[in-house]
């Protein structure tokens, strides 16, 4: 009976110090996989598909611009144009 006590006792002792190491090691991966998201992150931002994007919206601003001039243009020589008719 003594043995077996002493054997689970070598057990518990064992499974602790196990569930230690590996809290460690949970801990170190949580920091490494934080590394890699922010490295990719990182590596994103400055892919050719993100400066595509920004390029796209770059020249979608523009030409929205544009847009929005030349009915502020066409406003100011026809006033009424655009505004809510009372007809």
């Amino acid at each position: 009976m003594y043995n077996r006590i002493k054997r689970l006792e070598e057990l518990v002792a064992g499974a602790s110090e196990l569930i230690v190491r590996l809290k460690d090691e949970n801990e170190m991966l949580k920091q490494q996989v934080e590394l890699l998201g922010a490295a990719r992150g990182k590596s994103a931002s400055n892919s050719a598909a993100a400066r595509e994007l920004a390029d796209f919206k770059l020249k979608v601003r523009r030409r929205l611009e544009r847009i929005c001039a030349k009915i502020e243009k066409a406003h100011d020589l026809q006033p009424g144009l655009f505004e809510e008719g009372d007809e």
